[in-house]
């Protein structure tokens, strides 16, 4: 299935080719040869595991910047980080601008190409797909210009056998060449990299990684729902955590105090835009989750042919 770019994507690619004219002026800062990861991590112990180990063979350090998380995701990290052939920096840092966080992230890098990636991707380690292609590709290009990448990732939802129809694919300028200008704003209730107009942007055409979406426990896609929600509103003296600002949202519009039945309610809207993964259309999994496909944690149940609930409810 190929990507359909937005407008904003195409017009971006475009104007890059006259604006790369440019980027001659612009003297490449001098820094090491190679791939920084940076991620930003709240409560990820489900996937940071196998995350960090499918970047094996592509990053040459990673950049962790753990946002007050109160499971085992540190734990986790430091269980898989002595098998890594890269090294993590980890630091923590508890505000609630997530472009503060991405931004100080960004800083701690120190090589020429940066990837923003999140605990929830999981790199393809094998075939023609294997995420050490990439590598070579982003290394081949030419070292005296400035590149934007847009890679392409497949987005699960629900479980690991479905997508979100019309939702299959994503792609995001995830991948870049350091400037000392660049910076992490806010776009609307998203964070938005902004680059300088100089800056080649490519398109890559092959899947190297998908993103685990919302095939997630119920809590993690509650704290999703209305974290955006939260940070747009900036209430933070009032609400200073998002569990506060559920609180709040709950009783205010959902009539309820329980977040495990909002939740339900908001899930329930994922599940009518459901498509099963056809392996024919969008290729085999990533190797490192097959094995979690024969024991998942949930799975969408059906009811007269059409998705109806999921095994954990």
């Amino acid at each position: 299935m190929k990507y359909k770019f937005t407008p904003r994507q195409y017009f971006t690619y475009f104007f890059s080719k006259f604006g790369n004219l440019f980027n001659s002026f612009y003297p490449i800062p001098k820094r090491k040869y190679g791939i920084s990861v940076m991620i930003r991590v709240k409560n990820e112990e489900q996937w940071i595991a196998v995350s960090l180990s499918s970047l094996k063979g592509f990053a040459d350090e990673v950049i962790i910047v753990d946002n007050g998380s109160t499971d085992h995701t540190i734990n986790e990290i430091l269980k898989v980080k002595s098998s890594l052939p890269f090294p993590i920096i980890l630091r923590k840092n508890s505000s609630p601008d997530i472009c503060q966080i991405s931004n100080e992230a960004l800083s701690l890098t120190s090589y020429r190409w940066i990837m923003r990636w999140d605990a929830d991707f999981i790199a393809y380690t094998s075939g023609y797909r294997n995420i050490i292609k990439l590598r070579k590709y982003l290394l081949s290009l030419n070292q005296n210009n400035y590149y934007l990448i847009y890679p392409i990732m497949i987005n699960f939802a629900g479980d690991l056998f479905h997508l979100q129809n019309k939702y299959e694919l994503h792609s995001e300028g995830y991948i870049h060449t350091y400037y000392p200008a660049l910076k992490y704003i806010k776009r609307g209730k998203f964070e938005f990299l902004k680059v300088p107009f100089f800056f080649n942007i490519k398109r890559i055409s092959t899947i190297h990684f998908i993103h685990i979406g919302t095939a997630k426990s119920l809590d993690k896609l509650l704290y999703r729902f209305f974290w955006l929600k939260w940070l747009k509103e900036k209430d933070f003296d009032k609400y200073p955590t998002v569990n506060k600002f559920i609180e709040k949202e709950a009783k205010e519009k959902w009539d309820s105090a329980s977040f495990e039945s909002i939740i339900k309610k908001l899930f329930y809207g994922i599940i009518c835009k459901l498509k099963k993964y056809d392996i024919a259309e969008f290729g085999d999994y990533p190797e490192l989750i097959k094995q979690m496909l024969k024991n998942p944690p949930f799975r969408i149940i059906y009811k007269n042919g059409k998705p109806y609930s999921r095994s954990d409810f």
